[in-house]
């Protein structure tokens, strides 16, 4: 029975990692190709291997020396640096309003604010332009800021209402003793506390802000708007003849920056995704 159940387990062991080697080649082959092509000419995509046999950096540096590449760059961050910090500040009120207070209906409304997640985006643009249009707020920075936040609170609150859950109130009732208000207690006392789900909500809300594109495409409408993906987007329009090596270049060059939070950030990162999955 023993070596029945051994066997047992070492093959469900084997199929687990059969499926984890597949899904991570499935994930990370297009990045490795793209990288690839990177450094290939247009003549030599297609010719040589898959690793360049006489490799070129001068795809980014006609990335790099585009037209209005910095600026796209500045609008990336600026966007998406405000509207993390925003998301931020609005997820840890309303993840400590649901972890500390069992007001009614409470489970109701946590669910509800989940819906602008749950709609698909192109859904939301039509109504959405109605309304910013009658706002005067078309191609604004604050259009973009307030779309980018609201679609990003959801997913931080959830991620931080297990953190919050998971602080003893014995530390904020001793610290109420001793004279501290609540906003003490909130942001010298949970916040700190819950560091690893701060970290995650607010890499995956950056991450999410510096890639958005339907909002950028939709509501705004002059070239100093763009930001990377709108740039990456419009590429291949404006080269009449796709230049793919470019493009490559110019994807990999906008996913360096997330990708270093990544992995500057992993260990807090891995902590947060899993520490709020248990609780």
């Amino acid at each position: 029975m023993t070596s029945e159940t051994g066997i047992a387990s070492k093959g469900t062991r084997f199929a687990a990692w059969t499926a984890l080697v597949l899904l991570t080649i499935w994930a990370v082959l297009p990045i490795l190709w793209s990288l690839s092509a990177s450094f290939k000419t247009p003549l030599t995509l297609y010719s040589e291997g898959f690793i360049p046999e006489n490799p070129t950096l001068d795809n980014y540096g006609r990335v790099l020396s585009s037209e209005g590449f910095y600026q796209y760059l500045g609008n990336s961050l600026y966007l998406a640096i405000t509207s993390t910090v925003l998301t931020l500040f609005v997820s840890v009120l309303a993840a400590y309003g649901f972890a500390r207070y069992a007001f009614a209906w409470r489970h109701v409304l946590l669910l509800f604010i989940l819906v602008p997640r749950i709609l698909p985006r192109a859904s939301l643009i039509i109504p959405l332009y109605d309304v910013i249009a009658r706002l005067d707020l078309l191609d604004t920075y604050t259009v973009l800021i307030v779309t980018y936040t609201a679609t990003a609170v959801p997913m931080a609150t959830w991620i931080l209402i297990g953190f919050f859950q998971a602080v003893p109130r014995e530390l904020e009732e001793a610290a109420a003793i001793d004279g501290a208000s609540i906003w003490q207690r909130i942001w010298g006392i949970v916040v700190p506390i819950s560091l690893p789900g701060m970290v995650t909500a607010g890499i995956l809300s950056l991450r999410e802000a510096w890639n958005e594109f339907p909002f950028v495409l939709a509501f705004t409408t002059s070239g100093d708007m763009r930001t990377l993906p709108f740039q990456l987007f419009a590429m291949r329009d404006n080269m009449g003849l796709t230049d793919w090596p470019l493009i490559n270049a110019f994807t990999i060059t906008t996913i360096i920056p997330i990708l270093f939070l990544y992995l500057l950030f992993e260990r807090q990162i891995v902590s947060g995704l899993t520490s709020g999955a248990v609780k």
